[in-house]
């Protein structure tokens, strides 16, 4: 086991409370807890990420870390990283050891997390107790290899995550904050139930998370620890030409590729620039509401969030797990050079194809 409740003991990893009861939690009761985040797009060689707020200070981190840490993507994306470190000072039985890390590919978590920038430029830092959900507890396990001076961490999808150690450990300084973004107080952890998505906004749940737990055996002195990415797409402005599209227009959105953009939606968003890919879906979703055809084809229900500029509810079936709405797909992917804002590399996919398809090209080589 990574991380469980503290309030838990020794060896127990889950809540039995009376009628399943699980209680919300602070992610500080599971460990020490941070945000880093980049002061613009990340690079193919490394951008230093930097403090954003956390349960201690910069300088506890840096030296839990004993040295820093880096992110290296496309240079279009904007990293923030939620970081989780275990507590160090608990015996407890339950949790891994060394050389059970050395045998994990995946490994066991009773929490994860997700981290999101908000429009305000405010940063959002939330936890989902996983002991209820089995699909959930699982996490990749990533050893950190060597390259060079560095130890090199691949979260998949283009992003890599650096750590560089301190020249002399003893003396690490800490880790510079990063201005005009602040971390929301009071990090919870949230049981998976459906006062959760009453107090979040619009909130995604682990199986979406791209995370992991970073290990480092060349450095046995440093902790595993537990990260969670949020990739952000710089700005941009809006290109291509869509397709005609006839009857039921997200028909075919649990399918191959999933529905295309609709022309005469392309028509509305092309050349327009927004700060983000958030503030391009919310556009896309709220042109889609404003055409009469397509809005008639939805019920009352989803027309309602479309009027709102949210994704319309997948069927039942086409669901994945809590994820239950339609999700805008970039075919061609990021890392591989394919347009963030082009009309012509996005369709509509439901969850579960949505994460079909991304499970299809994670195999392959």
């Amino acid at each position: 086991m990574f991380a469980k409740p503290c309030a838990l003991p020794d060896g127990e990893i889950n809540y039995s409370n009376p009628g399943g009861y699980v209680p919300l939690d602070l992610l500080k009761d599971y460990g020490a807890y941070a945000v880093l985040g980049g002061s613009g797009a990340a690079s193919a060689t490394g951008t230093a990420l930097q403090w954003v707020g956390g349960s201690g200070s910069a300088s506890e981190l840096a030296k839990r870390l004993g040295g820093t840490l880096a992110a290296m993507a496309p240079t279009h994306i904007k990293v923030l990283v939620g970081v989780l470190l275990p507590n160090t000072t608990s015996a407890d039985s339950a949790f891994y050891t060394s050389e059970q890390y050395a045998q994990l590919t995946e490994g066991n978590t009773r929490v994860r997390l997700n981290v999101k920038q908000l429009p305000d430029g405010s940063v959002d830092l939330y936890g989902f107790y996983t002991g209820t959900k089995t699909e959930w507890q699982r996490v990749p396990v990533i050893t950190a290899t060597p390259e060079g001076d560095q130890l090199v961490a691949d979260m998949g999808d283009g992003i890599k995550i650096t750590w560089t150690p301190a020249v002399d450990p003893s003396s690490v300084m800490g880790i510079p904050a990063l201005e005009g973004v602040t971390l929301k107080p009071a990090v919870w952890v949230f049981p998976p139930t459906e006062n959760a998505a009453k107090i979040l906004v619009n909130p995604i749940y682990p199986p979406d998370y791209q995370d992991a737990i970073i290990w480092f055996p060349s450095q046995p002195q440093i902790a595993p620890i537990y990260l969670s990415l949020s990739a952000r797409y710089e700005p941009g402005g809006v290109t291509g030409i869509g397709k005609d599209v006839s009857g039921i227009w997200l028909a075919g959105a649990g399918t191959g590729l999933g529905s295309p953009i609709p022309t005469r939606i392309a028509d509305k968003l092309r050349g327009r620039e927004f700060s983000s890919f958030d503030r391009f879906r919310e556009a896309f979703w709220e042109e889609v509401a404003r055409d009469a055809a397509l809005l008639s084809q939805f019920k009352p229900n989803n027309q309602a969030l479309l009027l709102k500029g949210n994704s319309p509810y997948a069927p039942k079936t086409e669901r994945n797990g809590e994820n239950t709405r339609h999700e805008i797909h970039h075919i061609e992917h990021i890392q591989h050079g394919g347009a963030v804002y082009d009309v012509d590399n996005l369709s509509v996919m439901t969850p579960k194809r949505h994460a079909e398809i991304h499970k299809e090209y994670r195999k392959q080589p």
